[in-house]
């Protein structure tokens, strides 16, 4: 008799027991507390993809003054973009693993005819870094990948310029070996290569730290150092501003080199200057400038005046540089002096890059740069 009522409360207590722990479960996942914990997850990735309204308006205040002082311009306007970085964790992961293997883009569709419409995609101090993965390969960092992608991607299938160019400090060279250094640029150039654009590349101070001037060459696949080209109505020039004060080619091992355009350069700049009817755009990776912005002239070349009077004589329509890590644009006596910083070492302009357009003498830069959000903001430089 014992012996049955004990079953009968056990089995008593086992229904209660069950019948306890199905709304138990059930409340957990379905009664209002429940949705509020699910729902709270979901706000949470929301609000971390978007920027604070508040927050917002400040920044962009501070920054209109402070671009403002820099590049001394008349109009200045942002945009942002609601377009997220094109990395992800998963993406990061196999970046990481295996060496970089990119897609080619669809050829991207040009539809102008405007012989006078120049359209350039400017990117500088890439200073790329790599490492080796643990199957023994030379991969990129996947903060450079991504930031180069972006750029890339943008160029083809939005800007689609007349050509995109890297204007120098393409990795970051400092105690680097030769081999390594080539290996990088290799590896940047098949990141460019995944657009049938025409690239150009110019040679700064930090690539010259790992690698020659053969070297850097043999690495982009390219036959020169400093060039010159048409385009319409445009004759571009590419110049190498990478020489001791003897007009030495600067090279590994030397340590830092001022910048400094040999009398060869010169010579070359003021044939080609002078031995056209073309609209004149110079590209070279030391600014040429003097006693602007607060920097200590040591940051530019030691001829840079020389350089300034060679452009205003010869009316060179604009001058694109890179090497100080900043936002800068002026006219000079007559001459457009731009300056960019590069992708990872402003903090405030990380992954920074210009679509430039020129047409019917005005030039307008838009400045594109990742904010901590991960989405990209547009700074438009309008001339009046």
């Amino acid at each position: 008799m014992i012996k049955n009522k004990s079953i009968l409360v056990f089995a008593i207590l086992a229904v209660l027991l069950s019948v306890a722990f199905g709304f138990g479960v059930y409340g957990y996942f379905n009664n209002d507390k429940g949705e509020e914990v699910i729902k709270e997850n979901i706000e949470v990735e929301i609000i971390n993809g978007e920027s604070n309204p508040v927050e917002e308006s400040i920044e962009e205040e501070i920054e209109e003054e402070v671009i403002e002082s820099d590049a001394e311009q008349i109009e200045i306007t942002q945009q942002d973009e609601a377009e997220p970085t094109e990395i992800t964790e998963e993406t990061e992961k196999i970046v990481e693993t295996i060496p970089v293997i990119p897609v080619i883009l669809p050829s991207p569709t040009i539809k102008r005819n405007n012989p006078d419409e120049l359209r350039i995609g400017f990117i500088t101090d890439l200073h790329v870094m790599s490492y080796f993965d643990g199957a023994g390969n030379r991969v990129l960092k996947p903060e450079f990948v991504s930031k180069i992608n972006y750029f890339i991607e943008r160029m083809n299938n939005k800007f689609v310029p007349n050509f995109i160019i890297s204007n120098g400090d393409t990795i970051e060279g400092t105690k680097v070996s030769s081999n390594n250094g080539m290996a990088d640029l290799s590896l940047v150039k098949r990141l460019f290569d995944k657009t049938t654009l025409k690239k150009y590349w110019v040679v700064g101070n930090h690539d010259l730290r790992s690698v020659n001037k053969e070297q850097f060459m043999q690495s982009l696949e390219i036959d020169y150092i400093s060039k010159a080209f048409v385009v319409g109505k445009y004759k571009i020039i590419i110049l190498d501003s990478n020489f001791t004060s003897e007009d030495k080619d600067a090279v590994p091992g030397r340590g830092y080199i001022r910048g400094h355009i040999s009398e060869k350069q010169i010579k070359f700049l003021e044939k080609e200057l002078k031995n056209t009817d073309k609209r004149t755009i110079v590209f070279l990776h030391h600014p040429p400038l003097w006693s602007v912005g607060g920097k200590s002239n040591f940051e530019f070349p030691d001829n840079a005046k020389r350089l300034q009077e060679i452009f205003s004589q010869n009316k060179t329509f604009a001058v694109f540089a890179g090497h100080i890590e900043d936002l800068f644009l002026q006219e000079i006596d007559g001459v457009k002096y731009f300056v960019s910083p590069g992708i990872v070492k402003n903090e405030k302009y990380q992954g920074a890059f210009s679509e430039i357009t020129i047409k019917k003498g005005k030039m307008i830069i838009e400045m594109n740069y990742l904010k901590n959000d991960g989405n990209y903001r547009t700074v438009r430089i309008n001339e009046d």
